[in-house]
């Protein structure tokens, strides 16, 4: 697919070029790979309306590109990454909550806080993850039944994977754009968010008909208000 091509754009030049200061980024190249993987991973389970868990494993790569963003901002970032484990006061206060966000990434605050709504709504059986799934039905004066669900319906699928997809591009975007500062020439992506918009406009207007509160899943979940601005 499109989305996925779009890595490949962003990997060679920081795993053939050096920057025009003279120095290599080769150490982004994992972080980049490891969002590839969880964004493999995650959109197989969207395709499978299973958001609750989609979303679960999309969170490291989201978090990934958000460091990304850190390291170029400052390579000691990395050595504080490095050695969480030893001091754990600086690393939470390098890394968590705005701390998290960063100049060499355009929408890093919007990125930033799909993973704080990401981590509200779908990393804690909190009262709405609690409901999310579940259904009361009465059988008769004397007995209910209780439904857990294991997937969403067609509505919410929809746009749960067409805000994954809109934030996949965000961050591809923001990291091409990134790349193109450090090594002096343009990284055109194939597609962007603005592609995905055109391409998927009719059924964005349907969904947004039938189903209220898609826009919110979209705005909140895919950082859509990120790229109108």
């Amino acid at each position: 697919m499109a989305v996925d091509e779009n890595f490949k754009v962003i990997l060679k030049p920081l795993g053939t070029e050096h920057d025009t200061k003279g120095h290599s980024h080769v150490s982004l190249l994992p972080l980049v790979f490891l969002i590839q993987r969880q964004a493999h991973v995650a959109f197989d389970l969207f395709t499978r309306a299973q958001s609750y868990q989609a979303w679960l494993l999309a969170r490291p790569g989201i978090e990934c590109a958000l460091i990304i963003g850190k390291w170029v901002d400052d390579p000691n970032n990395a050595t504080i990454w490095r050695n969480r484990v030893h001091d754990i006061k600086r690393y939470r206060a390098t890394y968590e909550g705005a701390a998290l966000q960063s100049k060499s990434l355009a929408n890093s605050d919007k990125i930033q806080s799909v993973l704080k709504k990401l981590n509200d709504f779908f990393s804690h059986a909190n009262h709405s993850y609690y409901e999310r799934h579940m259904k009361i039905f009465d059988l008769n004066a004397d007995q209910v039944t209780l439904q857990i669900d294991y997937t969403d319906d067609g509505l919410t699928q929809e746009a749960h994977a067409l805000a994954f997809l809109h934030l996949i591009l965000v961050i591809q975007q923001d990291i091409a754009d990134m790349c193109a500062r450090l090594f002096g020439h343009a990284v055109q992506l194939g597609t962007n968010t603005q592609g995905l918009r055109d391409r998927f406009s009719a059924r964005l207007q349907r969904l947004v008909e039938r189903k209220p509160d898609a826009k919110t899943i979209l705005d909140e979940m895919g950082a859509w208000v990120a790229s109108e601005s």
